[in-house]
């Protein structure tokens, strides 16, 4: 009796591990046109075989920058890390895995966003704002977009425009700074009646910023942003700065 009780833990035991090993697998679709599978986890590994965009495959284990996979049809092989982000999970949501950074996923990806603030130094000090814009991301740390926004106070009412290059060093961390440097137009539809700022109807500016994504997701972040204008007018160059907070979402 003693003995069958032995047997029946035992099998209990190795059950229970067999079922949390096939739980821990993750099974992943690849959604860029291919991705070599090599031998090894290394880029001197001769490469076995391509896995096709819409395939599946099951990750088995993991090393630094490259992760072991299983297809479809059963054969093992190991994957960069950076084509493993460049998959989604069987739910529709993106991988989520260690050395699989935010920015690996997004490349090659079109984003939105909006984001308001105030103007917070210079002739527009105290005017609220906020601004629209569409980008796209050519790699996992370098963007490009198009923006346009307004910018108004009890007294002042303008628009602006410009395009902006982003630079995303880190992309990997959740909390991740970034630069951004642009150029643009602001028009000034309306100034105070009895002192005029010294800005033009229509000015060109530059302007850079500092700022910080916080990825909640990979197709969705928040952003703190600071930002400093050099508008041009008919006398000197004036300054402006703003803080503002927003959300992007990619697609």
């Amino acid at each position: 009796m003693r003995q069958n009780k032995l047997f029946i833990l035992f099998f209990v035991l190795v059950s229970s591990m067999s079922l949390a090993k096939d739980k821990a697998i993750l099974r992943l679709q690849v959604i860029d046109p291919y991705a070599d599978v090599h031998s090894g986890p290394g880029r001197g590994y001769p490469v076995l075989h391509a896995i096709e965009e819409g395939e599946y495959i099951d990750v088995l284990t993991r090393r630094p920058g490259w992760y072991e996979v299983r297809t479809q049809n059963g054969r093992v092989g190991w994957v960069t890390a950076a084509k493993i982000s460049r998959t989604i999970q069987v739910s529709g949501e993106p991988a989520d895995l260690p050395d699989v950074s935010f920015g690996d996923y997004l490349k090659n990806t079109w984003r939105v966003g909006y984001s308001a603030g105030v103007f917070s130094s210079g002739e527009l000090d105290g005017s609220d704002l906020w601004s629209a814009f569409v980008g796209y991301r050519a790699t996992s740390w370098l963007g490009v977009e198009a923006e346009y926004g307004k910018a108004y106070r009890e007294d002042v009412r303008g628009d602006y425009y410009g395009v902006n290059v982003l630079v995303e060093p880190i992309s990997k961390w959740r909390l991740s700074p970034y630069l951004l440097l642009g150029l643009g137009n602001i028009k000034i539809d309306s100034q105070p009646g009895f002192v005029p700022l010294p800005l033009n109807s229509s000015s060109d500016y530059q302007n850079y910023a500092i700022g910080t994504n916080f990825y909640l997701g990979r197709n969705f972040l928040i952003k703190l942003e600071y930002r400093s204008y050099i508008v041009s007018t008919d006398t000197d160059d004036a300054g402006l700065g703003s803080w503002r907070l927003g959300f992007n979402t990619f697609f």
